[in-house]
């Protein structure tokens, strides 16, 4: 039987992840311990965690052809990520560096894509006829918005990643059939986790969802409210475990037929199993 097919559309960049003992001072010279280069993007990162589940995803972003460019596009390709790019003349990969504490706790320094105003073009458009579920991050928010309108009044589940507050993606709630932000939202708007669910709900997002770290998950839906408690684990890198989150949310909302208490519960599981392994990908290894 095919999973049914889920589509990312937001941020790609070439993580550069630097792991050390400690925090470094700054203006000095330091030693890491280790150097990975990797996709990274909340999108992309989400789109390798759904593939992993699902066999196969696909992701809407804007790529280039830069050398950071087919180093990302590389390995977006051998985790099933199938890639539609949006990429114009003018545009660069962003570049991340990430540096990441034996405690787990990252830092990252990056450029964004929330200003892109690439557009849909007809091969984003086929895929997203074909999708069953479309996440979208906030970045690239003109072909965000085409997307969601073209998917209005169609059956496909729609998700967004609010791991921070966007002015562009603030207006598409309404639209929305899942919003699964974090206390990082919440602070954004002023408000607790809890008043954060109401906000989105009260804007017209179908359900809520609402993480706070290795903390409690509120989420909320059309006829129920619930949290879940993520086991307790010793954390060795953080870098993407709320993609992670998000990624395997919408990997079993289509799996489980949209239970919502259900798939925050196997999101909680997933992003456990990535915060206790470090590397962007080897925790892949150990999904099932």
């Amino acid at each position: 039987m095919t999973s049914p097919h889920a589509v990312f559309l937001g941020l790609t960049a070439l993580d550069v992840v630097q792991r050390v003992d400690a925090r470094p001072p700054w203006g000095v010279k330091s030693v890491v311990e280790s150097t990975e280069m990797a996709a990274g993007g909340p999108a992309a990162n989400a789109a390798i965690t759904a593939a992993a589940l699902l066999g196969r995803t696909t992701l809407i972003t804007a790529l280039g052809s830069s050398v950071a460019a087919r180093t990302a596009r590389a390995d977006l390709e051998e985790h099933g990520v199938s890639i539609v790019d949006l990429a114009d003349a003018g545009w660069r990969l962003p570049v991340s560096t990430c540096v990441v504490q034996s405690d787990g706790t990252r830092t990252v320094f990056s450029t964004s894509a929330l200003r892109s105003r690439v557009q849909l073009n007809p091969a984003a458009r086929t895929a997203l006829s074909r999708a069953g579920a479309l996440l979208v991050d906030g970045h690239h928010p003109v072909a965000a918005g085409m997307a969601l309108g073209q998917l209005a009044d169609s059956d496909c589940l729609t998700v967004l990643d609010a791991g921070s507050v966007k002015p562009a993606a603030e207006s598409w709630l309404s639209w929305l059939d899942v919003v699964a932000g974090s206390a990082d939202y919440a602070a954004g708007l002023g408000v607790d986790l809890g008043s954060a669910v109401q906000h989105v709900l009260d804007e017209g997002a179908t359900a809520a969802v609402m993480t706070d770290g290795a903390g409690a998950v509120l989420w909320a839906s059309p006829t129920e409210r619930g949290r879940v408690l993520p086991q307790q684990v010793g954390a060795v890198d953080t870098l993407g475990a709320g993609d992670a989150f998000h990624g395997a949310l919408v990997a079993s909302l289509l799996l489980d037929g949209g239970d919502l208490g259900r798939s925050v519960a196997e999101a909680c599981r997933v992003a456990g199993i990535r915060v206790q392994h470090a590397g962007a990908r080897s925790w892949l290894n150990h999904l099932r």
